[in-house]
């Protein structure tokens, strides 16, 4: 790990860019946001970047408005910052990131993962990067206000599902605890996070829940999302957060998988697992990537296609691992 060093080249440097993935999530934004808060705060010239739109349940951020796409930059600045990203594709970039800035830092917590910063501040071990964006500010002696507190606890709470998921660390609750100290309302958070939906959103959710199947030993469980679909809802990508969940949930699943058709003739797998199974070394096998409990991955082709060559790889790989093999 290299936050020292990563320390060091915040402090001299001037102009900074901060991005993070395609599509991105809860853990991405507050990192970010909360990230720019902080260099601002020290005088630095900050530029938070997202080549993708932000889901409407993290617009209540402070300054999520203030965050541009790539078009808006103009000449080379001293550092691009990645957050959350295993790969520097992820992140949507037109050109490569050197193009950008002189020195990349990659900051993540991804299993699978290539380092492609010159600086690389990776911990799998970490409940997110919204933590790892904590222990950074921390480093650099920014003095934490409640704007920074809010962001970084979104991160933290969206990447351990409200502290329901395997990662939630003590470090990580502590981090959450020194963010309510500084006036972060948890029920806010969590009403504008998790619980807060359009009509549009519900309706989706009931027509998800009519593609649920199962396989015949009752393991894997799957749900489907069409273009149509969203068609018919009025709803948007973002809208299908959280529904995977529902196949998680049920008694005797190990892994729950949400199939969601692109306009690309592409289908986008996410991924969990409940127990033993490191669904991220699945995804792999798919050129995806994720951690051990929530990953994920894209294929071409139909959706019945698809299903049909991933709920394969899930058996044989499940199969792998009864009969000794490493999972």
């Amino acid at each position: 790990m290299d936050i020292i060093s990563i320390k060091d080249t915040i402090l001299n440097n001037k102009s900074f860019i901060i991005t993070s993935h395609l599509t991105p999530d809860g853990d991405a934004i507050g990192s970010l946001l909360g990230l720019t808060l902080a260099l601002d705060n020290l005088g630095k010239e900050v530029f938070p970047v997202l080549n993708d739109s932000i889901p409407k349940r993290y617009l209540f951020l402070p300054h999520a408005k203030s965050i541009v796409n790539e078009n808006s930059l103009s000449g080379k600045k001293d550092v691009i910052i990645c957050l959350d990203s295993a790969d520097s594709e992820r992140i949507g970039f037109k050109n490569p990131l050197k193009n950008y800035a002189n020195i990349i830092i990659n900051i993540d917590h991804h299993k699978s993962h290539v380092l492609f910063g010159d600086l690389n501040y990776v911990d799998p071990s970490a409940s997110s990067v919204g933590e790892m964006v904590y222990n950074l500010v921390k480093e650099i002696n920014v003095k934490i206000n409640y704007d920074i507190a809010l962001c970084l606890y979104t991160a933290i709470i969206t990447d351990t599902g409200s502290v329901k998921h395997s990662n939630t660390t003590p470090s990580a609750l502590r981090a959450l605890a020194d963010f309510v100290e500084l006036g972060v309302k948890p029920d806010r958070v969590s009403w504008e996070v998790f619980e807060k939906n359009s009509l549009n959103t519900i309706l989706l959710l009931k027509d998800t829940l009519n593609t649920l199947k199962i396989s015949d030993d009752g393991k894997i469980a799957w749900l489907t999302i069409t273009r149509e679909m969203l068609e018919k809802t009025n709803t948007l990508e973002e809208d299908t957060e959280g529904l995977i969940d529902y196949a998680r949930s049920i008694e005797g699943v190990e892994i729950a998988l949400l199939f969601k058709e692109r306009e690309d003739n592409k289908i986008k797998i996410s991924l969990r697992s409940n127990g033993w199974i490191d669904v991220s070394e699945i995804a792999k096998k798919m050129n995806g990537g994720g951690h051990a409990k929530a990953a994920g991955c894209m294929l071409e082709g139909n959706m019945k296609d698809v299903e049909k060559k991933v709920l394969r790889i899930i058996e044989e790989y499940m199969e792998e691992g009864k009969n000794g093999g490493n999972y």
